[in-house]
């Protein structure tokens, strides 16, 4: 299903029974009212507005993706498929992914209110202070950050968080490694600023595809383009950069070059790990220009400890790994997917150090920063149940054989794991981390010999189940404790 803009999304949320709006609120106490809302399953869209201190109208979204339903309307996928199902739909989806450009046009409802130069004060805007410890409001907490790379001309776009400073400058925490760093240092190492677009409130489908981490050289714009089933409309800034054109609010500028303008203190800041990122210097952003809707809606969603993120709603992660590690060329891989804090791979191991070439393969990064814990297991093992997960690293490793520490990883400058010293460093130089691997298959060399499982074979268990499956079956139970079955045979207690 494709959406124009935010606020007919919102519309369709609040048809589905998943929206409600709150007035009042003030910016104190937005976060912590979304940051509730967020930690239940399956959580509304909050629209606060009425916000002390600023005009009626002038709005914050919150838990914007936060439902199964909201999450596959934004990523267009059918609410009604699953299992088997969901993963032939994604994987073709994939195959048939292709980019779509945007649309060039030369109005939009982003143009109705235009504020340049001296005009140009981000206070007139809420900026809620989103957690309790925050160094100040945070403008950007889903936002899409626009940036064009000066050598091969094609626009990246990333989701960094943008704290106010002044009326005209923020931060943004582009984290070391992805292209939104890349390309603003290609500015820098020629001695100039870099132009930004930072997008406030949008479609959401514009968030699910910024969060895809494209190859480098492929627009997130033109796949979102292809998400959606139609281009993107945009028009032109004074920076040249694509802005979108229903977008609510947007801000353009340039990101300084620290010979221009000082590098500032960036946070602290409530991130995804569960804990407060630390202040690093980190370059500002001068904001030349806001363009913005009449009432408009700036989307919020900051990472808490236990707020379920829009991520958590958007199938297919797992498929598109796959199909990587597949072009790659690796085979006899037959399943990837999370048990808590570990990436787990299942294969079929064919030859010595199978295995453990799958695993260097996965651990170079794929799509991302290469995982923390990554556990490889055999195809016995059910992936997708983290107690057989468990069962197999605690019965089929050896830690001074099975486990392997791979060092100087790329890794994320909010870690907490960081020492105060390495606290210290700038944003821009980067820090690396350990990583780890459980190789959790039977040893190559031996596993025939490796002792049985002790379980039920698939054999054994369909000739029960095809026997005795009514009893065995898991059903609802009465009030009385008997299952329909027991009911269905007239069975006493």
């Amino acid at each position: 299903m494709k959406f124009d803009d935010l606020r007919e999304f919102i519309a369709k949320a609040q048809e589905l029974g998943e929206f409600e709006q709150i007035n009042g609120a003030a910016l104190d106490e937005i976060g912590g009212i979304y940051a509730i809302n967020g930690e239940k399953q399956n959580a509304k869209l909050f629209l606060f507005d009425e916000i002390p201190g600023y005009p009626k109208g002038h709005r914050v979204a919150t838990n914007v993706l936060s439902s199964k339903k909201r999450g596959r309307l934004a990523a267009n996928i059918p609410l009604d498929l699953e299992g088997k199902d969901l993963e032939a739909f994604l994987s073709k989806r994939l195959e048939e992914k292709k980019p779509v450009p945007p649309e060039w046009v030369t109005s939009g409802p982003i143009l109705e209110n235009v504020v340049e130069g001296d005009d140009v004060d981000l206070y007139k805007f809420p900026a809620p202070l989103w957690h309790e410890l925050d160094a100040g409001p945070y403008i950007g907490t889903s936002s899409a950050c626009f940036e064009l790379d000066p050598y091969e001309g094609w626009v990246n776009i990333g989701s960094y968080r943008s704290q106010v400073y002044d009326r005209n400058h923020t931060g943004l925490h582009t984290a070391h490694g992805h292209h939104g760093q890349v390309i603003r240092d290609h500015y820098f190492e020629q001695g100039l600023d870099c132009p930004t677009v930072l997008s406030l409130g949008q479609e959401p489908s514009l968030l699910v595809a910024t969060a895809e981490n494209e190859n480098w050289g492929v627009s997130e714009l033109d796949m979102c383009g292809f998400l959606r089933g139609a281009p993107v409309q945009v028009v032109k800034g004074k920076t040249g950069i694509p802005i979108p054109a229903s977008s609510e609010m947007v801000l353009e500028g340039y990101i300084m070059h620290p010979d221009h303008e000082p590098m500032r203190n960036e946070g602290m800041f409530g991130e995804g790990g569960g804990h407060y990122a630390n202040s690093v210097p980190a370059p500002v952003v001068r904001i030349d220009t806001i363009y913005y809707r009449n009432d408009p809606i700036i989307c919020g969603e900051p990472p808490y400890k236990r707020v379920v993120g829009r991520g958590s709603y958007l199938p297919g992660n797992e498929v598109q790994l796959m199909k990587m590690i597949r072009d790659a060329g690796f085979h006899d891989v037959v399943g990837i997917s999370n048990a808590g804090p570990f990436l787990v791979v299942g294969i079929h191991q064919m030859y010595a150090g199978h295995a453990k070439r799958v695993a260097d393969f996965v651990m170079t990064g794929l799509r991302n920063r290469p995982p923390k814990y990554l556990v490889i297991v055999d195809e016995d093992v059910d992936i997708h149940d983290p107690k057989d997960v468990f069962w197999a690293i605690t019965s089929r490793t050896d830690p001074q054989e099975s486990v392997h520490i791979y060092r100087n990883n790329w890794a994320s400058a909010v870690s907490p794991r960081f020492t105060p010293e390495q606290e210290e460093i700038p944003l821009e130089h980067g820090l690396t981390v350990g990583c780890v691997l459980i190789d959790a298959c039977k040893p190559f060399a031996w596993k025939e010999q490796f002792n049985p499982v002790n379980d039920v074979s698939p054999a054994y268990r369909k000739r029960i189940m095809d026997k005795w499956g009514e009893y065995l079956t898991e059903e609802p139970q009465r009030g009385d404790g008997r299952g329909a079955a027991a009911v269905a045979r007239g069975d006493t207690m």
